[in-house]
Formats: C-alpha cells, structure tokens, sequence
C-alpha cells in the first residue's frame, strides 16, 4: 500500500479519464512510461498524484501490473488483475479501454440516478420544512427548528450509513462466498454484480490463456479479478482437480457461481478447441448485459425513493389532520 495515497480515492470520471487516455496512448504505439509522462503536466491533484507514483515505480524497475499494484486501495484489486492480466498478454490497450468502458459506464449510470433524485430529495426537504409549520405557530421558533433540524440530521445520518455500509458489503462479496451469494439475491443489483464478475472473470482468463499461461495461474488471476467471492470459491475448488487433468469447465459448474449458459458455452469452447474465442464473447456478452441491467437500476432508483418519500409525507400529513381532528373533537366535547 502506497502511505502517499493511503485513504485517497479517484472520482469515477477521473477513473475513466485516466484510463481512456491511457488506452489511446499505448495503442497509438508510446510506451507506458512514456503515457504517463505525456499526461502528467495535465492532471491535478489526486489523479497527479497517481501519476507520479506509477511513474516512480515503473523507473524503480517494477512492472505495469507491480506498479499498479502498489497503489491499493487507490486503485482495486479489480484494476490491479485486469492490468496484471493484460500486460502479460501483451495487449495493455485492451484491457485499459475495457476499464474505460467500465467506468464510464458507472460514471454514467451515477450521474443519472443523482439527476432523477434531485426533484425526490427536494420534495423531501420541502416536505419536511413545510410539515412542521404547525410547530413553528403552536410552539415557537424554537422547538420548529429542533423538531425539523432532528428529522433531516436524521435523514442525512441514513444516507450517510447508507454509503459506508454500500464499500464494505461490496467488499465483503469479493471476499466472501457467503456474502456474494447475499449479495446476488438483491434485486437488479445482485444481476449487476454477478454479470460484471462474469464478464471479468471470463476477460481476464481468456487473456491468460492468450499470453501462454499456464492454466493454475490463469484461474487463480481470473478469480481475483472476478471480485467474486463465490467465483473465487469455485476456482480454488477447481484447482486440485484440474492439477488431476480434470476439464475447468466441469469443475466450475459443480456450484452457483457461474450462469448455466455461461457454464455450456465454456464447455463447447473447450471441447472444440476454441475456448479463447468464447471466453471473449461470454465476457462482452455479460459486460453488455450487466451496463443494460446498470441502466436499469439508475432508472428506477430515483422512482423507488421518490414513492417512499411520498409515502412518508403522505403518512405525516394523515397523521397531522388526525391530531386535528382529535383537537376540534375534544374541543367540541368540551363545550357539550
């Protein structure tokens, strides 16, 4: 872990950006030093930083993959095994514009959703202010500004614990069969994770298996780039017996990690001898389910939270005219 960077993260954008630029620049036939030099006069802060240390490490003889490596938790260890991968398939540009694509597809995704929340949150904070107008007339400035102030630092401390808990858990399915499969059961999300884990795990396998890589190593990279913790199972599972001569494709399908299609076509690649052929079309084929299904969620997202906070107004309103009523009965009562 690298102390400068420790607890610095990139934007998505900035994420995106990094490795577009990067890609193009590789493709166009200038060396990874070189690349990183060219776009260094042009970055800022965090993403400078970045720039400086990969530098630093590649003239102090590390590798693409060491140097990007040693950037954790800056960059994840998704990155790191996809650069890793790629650059000993000898086709960096690939797996740079993949990682492009990836976060810029994220980025995209984000940015819609805060877009279509905007009018939700604002009917929210509307509601909220407005709702305890009756406290303000009845009981003063004060207990108005502590009843609502405690409403919204309570909304703002769930979002907030909404956004921790979101890196853990997603950190913990990479980690952890138990959690993915947890994970996997949440609606639109859990198809979202298990597509991109696919898409990665079958990316960075077919791109092993290109470089001439040994099988072992190439299921052990394309585990950990999967960021799956149920793929990750699967593969150490499997190693034994592929050591026995046993067919991968067999040994995958004895559990839930992988997509029964995905798992049949792996198969056919490996009986006929054109399994590298497959692993590139499952993987596009899941990365393009998984950005549909991405789409999807930045979609509905903003409509889900938008419902509940109509609800709670609604529910708060109800109650308001309830106390009322109950004022004017006892009120009535009293005058009988």
């Amino acid at each position: 872990m690298n102390p400068e960077l420790c607890g610095v993260s990139l934007r998505l954008r900035e994420k995106q950006s990094l490795y577009h630029s990067l890609g193009q620049l590789v493709r166009s036939g200038v060396t990874f030093p070189a690349a990183l030099q060219k776009l260094a006069p042009t970055s800022r802060g965090r993403l400078r930083s970045l720039l400086r240390q990969l530098n630093h490490a590649i003239e102090g003889g590390s590798t693409v993959a060491e140097a990007f490596a040693a950037q954790r938790p800056t960059v994840t260890e998704m990155e790191a095994g996809i650069v890793a991968a790629v650059e000993r398939a000898g086709r960096l540009d690939r797996g740079l514009a993949q990682l492009a694509e990836y976060f810029g597809a994220l980025e995209k995704a984000r940015a819609s959703a805060w877009k279509k929340a905007a009018y939700p949150i604002f009917v929210l904070h509307f509601g909220i202010l407005t709702l305890g107008i009756s406290t303000l007339v009845g009981r003063g400035l004060e207990a108005y500004v502590t009843e609502t102030g405690s409403l919204l630092l309570l909304v703002y401390a769930v979002a907030m614990a909404f956004a921790f808990v979101v890196p853990i858990l997603s950190d913990g399915g990479a980690r952890s069969a138990v959690m993915d499969s947890l994970l996997r059961c949440l609606p639109l999300v859990g198809a979202i994770r298990r597509n991109f884990a696919v898409s990665r795990f079958c990316s960075t396998y077919e791109m092993q298996l290109g470089a001439g890589v040994n099988v072992m190593d190439s299921l052990k990279a394309a585990g950990r780039a999967s960021r799956s913790g149920l793929i990750a199972h699967a593969v150490a599972r499997a190693i034994p017996e592929v050591l026995k001569g046993e067919q991968v494709g067999a040994l995958l399908a004895r559990g839930s990690a992988f997509p029964e299609t995905m798992l049949r076509d792996f198969s056919v690649g490996e009986q006929t001898g054109r399994l590298d052929e497959e692993l590139a079309r499952l993987a596009d084929e899941h990365r393009r389910v998984a950005l549909s299904k991405l789409d999807s969620l930045a979609e509905w997202l903003p409509r889900l939270i938008y419902l509940g906070i109509v609800g709670y107004l609604g529910y708060r309103i109800v109650g308001f005219y309830a106390g009322y009523l109950r004022q004017v009965q006892e009120i009535t009562d009293q005058i009988k």
